[in-house]
């Protein structure tokens, strides 16, 4: 009796949809597992270039409970601060095929050098993203620039942001980087 209560204990559990996320008796949202940021790059990493843009890539567990609505990309402070065109920002699902997805919103404060991309709709869980902006030009500096990503969950304002990497970018002076 025990054996078959166990196994039917163990359907039922398979059965059960997976957890849609943590959520708080005060209504905060929480992914159950963070999205992973993966890495942060650029094809031409030379100063003062133009017409340039730079890769932030993150992939959503499929464990997340949630699906990814935003993702914050702040610039740390440092040597410059590199200020960027939302109108120019894309995003993309797949780590191959990178089929576009539509954003919700984009925008940059200079001030605070933040960064605030808005996905409609949600990135499921499951999924690997590459979100590209585009500076008005890289810095003046060469150097190594660092880039704080937060990634939320639904629920808007209850939304729980969660630091998930340190974007790294190097930019060189000459074009002997290689």
């Amino acid at each position: 009796m025990r054996r078959l209560f166990a196994i039917a204990l163990v359907g039922i559990a398979a059965l059960t949809p997976q957890s849609l996320g943590v959520e708080f008796p005060d209504g905060r949202v929480a992914f159950d597992q963070p999205p992973i940021f993966v890495e942060a790059n650029t094809r031409y990493p030379q100063v003062w270039l133009t017409n340039t843009t730079y890769n932030f890539i993150v992939q959503i567990p499929t464990t997340a409970g949630e699906p990814l609505a935003r993702l914050d990309i702040q610039q740390l402070p440092g040597i410059e601060t590199i200020y960027f065109l939302p109108q120019r920002t894309r995003a993309f699902i797949g780590d191959r095929s990178h089929q576009p997805i539509p954003l919700a919103e984009v925008t940059f404060d200079g001030h605070s050098a933040l960064l605030r991309v808005t996905f409609d709709p949600p990135v499921p869980p499951g999924s690997y993203l590459r979100v590209e902006v585009a500076p008005v030009r890289n810095p003046q500096w060469d150097g190594t620039y660092l880039f704080a990503v937060t990634a939320f969950p639904r629920g808007g304002d209850r939304a729980m942001g969660q630091n998930i990497g340190t974007g790294r970018l190097q930019f060189y002076r000459n074009s002997n980087f290689f």
